[in-house]
C-alpha cells in the first residue's frame, strides 16, 4: 500500500481563519445587547407613536440577533470538526513516522545478519580438513539411495533480531491501513455533517432575518399611514371648527342687526362690512 505523507498546513490555516472568524462573530454578538438596549431606551424620550415603533423595531432586531446567534454555534460545530480532523492526522503523521524508524531499524537488522554458509565456512576454516573414506561414501549411497534434483526450497535464513523487526514493521503497516481509512471516513464526515449543520443554520438565519425585517417595515410603513392619518384629520377639523366659527361669527351679527331698526343701520354699517347688511335685508324682507 503507498502511503501519502500527511501535510495538516492547509487544515490549520484553515483553522486559524476560522477561529478569526468566530471571534469576530462574538464580538458583534457580545455588542447586540448594549446596542439594543440603548435603542429601546431611546424609545422613552419619544412621543407615543415613534415610541411604539421604536419598540417593535427592537424586537425585530433582537429576534435577527438569535437566528445570528444560531449560526455562530454551527460555525463552532464545523471548527470542532475540523480540530478532530486535524488531531487524527496528527496520529496517522505519529504512525507514519514510527514506519520510518521500524523500515530503518529492519534495514540494519537485514545487514547485519550472515547466512548459514558463511558461518559454516567460517567454522570450517577453523578445524582440520577431514575427507571421508570409500567406505563411508559406499555405506552412505547404500542407505540414502538416489538424491532427487529438487528436494524443496532452501529455508530463509532468519534470527530473533530480523524476525522481530519484521513483525513490528507488520503490525506497525496494518496500523498505519487502519488510520488512514479512519482518516478518510473523518473527513468526509466532516464536510458532510459540519458544513450541513452550517449551511442549514445559514439558511434558517437568512430566513429569519427576512422575516423580521418586513415585520419592522410593515410597523414602519403603518407608522407613516399614521401620521398621514393624523394630519389629515387635524386639518380637516381645523378647517371645519374654523369656518363653523365664522359661520355663528356671521350669524351673530345678522341676528344682531335684524333687531335694529333702520335709522341705525347707517351708523352700525360704519362698523360692519356691507355683505352682513345685506343679509340683514334679506331676512327683515
Amino acid at each position: 500500500m503507498v502511503h501519502r505523507p500527511s501535510d495538516s498546513r492547509l487544515l490549520t490555516n484553515l483553522l486559524n481563519q476560522e477561529k478569526d472568524y468566530t471571534k469576530h462573530l462574538t464580538a458583534l454578538l457580545d455588542a447586540s445587547p448594549a446596542s439594543l438596549a440603548s435603542f429601546s431606551a431611546y424609545a422613552s424620550a419619544s412621543s407615543p407613536p415613534a415610541s411604539h415603533v421604536i419598540l417593535a423595531v427592537a424586537r425585530s432586531l433582537a429576534g435577527a440577533d438569535d437566528a445570528l446567534r444560531r449560526y455562530a454555534t454551527a460555525v463552532e460545530d464545523w471548527r470542532a470538526q475540523l480540530k478532530g480532523l486535524r488531531d487524527l492526522e496528527d496520529e496517522v503523521a505519529n504512525v507514519m513516522r514510527d514506519r520510518e524508524i521500524l523500515v530503518t531499524r529492519l534495514i540494519k537488522a537485514s545487514k547485519s545478519h550472515k547466512a548459514p554458509k558463511e558461518r559454516d565456512r567460517d567454522s570450517i576454516g577453523m578445524q582440520p580438513h577431514q575427507f571421508p573414506s570409500s567406505s563411508d561414501l559406499s555405506l552412505r549411497s547404500d542407505f540414502t539411495g538416489p538424491r532427487s534434483d529438487f528436494s524443496g526450497l532452501p529455508a530463509i535464513p532468519t534470527s530473533a533480531k530480523l524476525t522481530a523487526a519484521q513483525a513490528e514493521l507488520q503490525a506497525c503497516e496494518a496500523h498505519l491501513a487502519a488510520k488512514e481509512r479512519e482518516l478518510a471516513a473523518r473527513r468526509s464526515s466532516a464536510v458532510r455533517e459540519g458544513l450541513s449543520v452550517r449551511c442549514r443554520a445559514m439558511v434558517e438565519c437568512g430566513w429569519i432575518w427576512g422575516e423580521m425585517g418586513r415585520e419592522a417595515l410593515r410597523v414602519l410603513e403603518g407608522m407613516d399611514e399614521g401620521e398621514f392619518r393624523s394630519l389629515f384629520c387635524h386639518v380637516l377639523f381645523h378647517f371645519f371648527f374654523t369656518c363653523l366659527a365664522s359661520f355663528l361669527d356671521m350669524y351673530r351679527v345678522v341676528f344682531f342687526f335684524s333687531f335694529l331698526p333702520t335709522s341705525c343701520y347707517p351708523s352700525a354699517f360704519l362698523h360692519y362690512d356691507v355683505p352682513f347688511y345685506e343679509c340683514s335685508r334679506h331676512l327683515q324682507s
